[in-house]
């Protein structure tokens, strides 16, 4: 087990290290200058040179990428080119946010999608179940920034319950300003948690071990809640994890929509702006969140599954 630990978290270490070296090229080598950016169009060549030399952007790209993980490994990000600001600085200001919101919509979409699909397995064949597999497929299809601005207008301005925009300074504005992105972040995740698990409740409804329970007399919903649901739980958890991904996709598009002071904003921001440090800073971060969602994964599988466990 300890062997089978190790190679998980090298391999893990490796990722969040490829991943950063993809950033890194990728955005050195968009178009787009930081320092003409900086120093405005007006600016001489003599004086975007000299700029891009401060910055050290007129090295190899390689001798930059090696000094660039030296200095990760040794905790320091950079700095970000437009607020002269520590990187890391940054990131520990914006991550609040930012897992407020992760953690609110995943919550949602766990709660959601664990209630639907055992409806709908529960009543598989009827209109309950055909409502819920349209709604998934609706939720699909739909972009989720339109969500976001749906939720805006039907709900945010007709009732001036809940804000369209910011985070606020006390908790309970937190609170009030996170409902709404949460939802629509758990629109966006919930379908596919949907589908999977119901189509693993029903196969474990069909089972050898649900029919013998069943002829037994135990009760329909008890064979649901604390028969299939627990063998179906695994690879729904799998598919979370995979999802992780697509989290921290729909919390740039959400943070955007709802002008929330987080990460995922602040990348944009970061691009349009040619920061380098930033850019690479974040990405590393969700490069880190997403592998550790994966790592979590395996641990709760192997918790809840036995034969996971025993390999």
């Amino acid at each position: 087990m300890l062997v089978g630990t190790m190679k998980r978290l090298a391999s893990a270490l490796l990722l969040i290290v490829g991943a950063t070296a993809v950033s890194f090229t990728l955005g050195q080598l968009a178009p787009g200058s930081p320092a003409r950016l900086l120093l405005g169009i007006q600016a001489s060549q003599e004086a975007v040179d000299a700029m891009n030399a401060e910055l050290g952007l007129d090295r190899p790209l390689l001798v930059q990428w090696f000094e660039y993980v030296w200095n990760v490994l040794h905790g320091d990000l950079g700095r970000s080119y437009s607020s002269s600001r520590s990187v890391g600085s940054l990131i520990a200001d914006r991550s609040e946010v930012t897992a407020w919101l992760l953690t609110a919509g995943l919550g949602l979409s766990i709660v959601l999608s664990v209630t639907l699909a055992t409806l709908a397995a529960g009543r598989r064949g009827t209109w309950v179940d055909a409502w819920i597999r349209n709604f998934t497929v609706a939720s699909i299809a739909v972009p989720t920034f339109w969500s976001g601005l749906m939720l805006i207008r039907l709900i945010a301005l007709p009732t001036g319950w809940l804000p369209v925009g910011g985070f606020g300074e006390t908790t309970l504005e937190h609170v009030q300003s996170i409902v709404l992105p949460a939802i629509t972040l758990a629109i966006f995740l919930a379908p596919i948690q949907i589908r999977v698990l119901r189509t693993n409740l029903v196969e474990s409804l069909g089972s050898g071990y649900v029919e013998a329970a069943a002829s037994r007399g135990v009760p329909r919903r008890r064979l649901l809640l604390r028969h299939a649901l627990p063998n179906a739980a695994a690879p729904a958890i799998a598919i979370v994890s995979v999802q992780a991904g697509y989290l921290l996709f729909g919390a740039v598009m959400i943070e955007n929509t709802f002008q929330l002071p987080g990460l995922g904003s602040s990348l944009v921001l970061a691009v349009n702006q040619r920061d380098y440090p930033m850019i690479n800073g974040i990405t590393l971060v969700f490069a880190a969140v997403v592998i550790s969602f994966s790592l979590m994964s395996d641990a709760l599988t192997a918790l809840i599954d036995p034969r996971v466990r025993a390999s």
